[in-house]
């Protein structure tokens, strides 16, 4: 297995701080000019506060349209006043601008996790995350292009809140942080998230690599990506559905109720279930959303507390033989690969 990056783009466009003399001269190129900008946040929060509402969020400064005059007055009220709802509307104005409103959009991201300041970066990562890096098409695009804009000596704020990204998408980027001590930091809690965040991706036998490469100092993070990286989690099984029904769309597969007996909670796509040290299918679907009306054999099992049915990819003949069962659940590849290192 190769863990050595390709090249990431070197960041020769780093955007100017939000509010400069230089940052003004881009509204230019955008279509609108800082005075119009200022003019328009004036008056919406002059009309908020003659409202009576003593602090104005994004709910008051959001001009209903998708033009540049709407994102820089959100973004430039954002540096001021920073907040999620601020970031919200912004991804508003998003959803209908054109590829060149998009494009200065990222950039203002990149501007806030370059320059700042802390209030503001936070205020973006969780934006990011939130809006962006849980899409999934348009993750790829917009981390690509912070990469363009964003110095290596700031990628934490994006290495942070990388978990939601698939494991493609962000690979590089966490190779050549492993490279950079200064990140091991982020690095570690981007991987810690890819593990246990509920739309976290990581692959986890390439991760068992880097945790072994870098310095992890928080004792927490390292316990939890230790445990990730070398262990399963414990499962206990209740009852299994086979659905008979001739309109099921997942044929090669059957319904198993488990709960986790041991082991912090992570979701992970394809993870084996193993029983006596023999793989017996994998999770296709964790909580699925079963309609019972649809004809089905239960194959009745125990009680179980907070317990949820997941799609298992196996044979619905071997559905019987994991009914009140303790079971296993391995990361895809994990096991084959701690065996082959161990």
């Amino acid at each position: 297995m190769s863990m050595q990056p390709s090249a990431l783009p070197s960041a020769v466009d780093v955007p100017p701080p939000i509010g400069s003399a230089a940052w003004d001269r881009e509204l230019v190129a955008l279509g609108t000019d800082r005075a119009t900008v200022d003019r328009a946040l004036h008056l919406v929060v002059e009309d908020a506060v003659d409202g009576g509402i003593v602090e104005p969020d994004g709910h008051d400064v959001y001009l209903d349209d998708a033009s540049p005059v709407t994102a820089a007055v959100l973004v430039l009220f954002h540096q001021e006043r920073p907040s999620y709802s601020a970031l919200m509307y912004l991804r508003f104005v998003w959803n209908d601008g054109d590829v060149r409103l998009r494009d200065w959009i990222v950039r203002q991201y990149a501007a806030m996790l370059v320059h700042g300041p802390q209030p503001v970066a936070d205020s973006a990562e969780y934006g990011l995350v939130m809006d962006y890096f849980e899409a999934y098409q348009e993750a790829p695009g917009v981390l690509a292009a912070l990469l363009t804009q964003v110095p290596a000596d700031h990628w934490g704020g994006i290495l942070r809140v990388a978990g939601p990204l698939a494991w493609p998408v962000k690979r590089d980027l966490f190779l050549a942080a492993a490279e950079m001590p200064a990140l091991h930091a982020p690095l570690a809690e981007g991987m810690a998230g890819s593990f246990y965040g509920l739309y976290g991706d990581i692959d986890a036998p390439e991760a068992a690599e880097l945790v072994g490469r870098i310095t992890i100092a928080d004792d927490l993070v390292r316990a939890h990506l230790i445990e990730a990286t070398t262990q399963p989690m414990l499962m206990q099984s209740g009852s299994a559905i086979v659905v008979t029904d001739a309109r099921w769309t997942h044929p090669d597969s059957f319904l198993l109720e488990m709960t986790v007996t041991s082991g912090l909670r992570r979701w992970s796509h394809r993870s084996e279930l193993v029983l006596d040290g023999q793989s017996r299918g994998r999770i296709a679907h964790w909580a699925f959303p079963f309609r019972r009306e649809i004809e089905h054999l239960v194959l009745p099992g125990r009680t179980l507390i907070k317990s949820q049915l997941h799609r298992i990819e196996g044979s619905p003949n071997d559905a019987a033989d994991l009914v009140d069962r303790e079971l296993e659940l391995w990361p895809a590849g994990l096991r084959a690969h701690l065996a082959r290192h161990h």
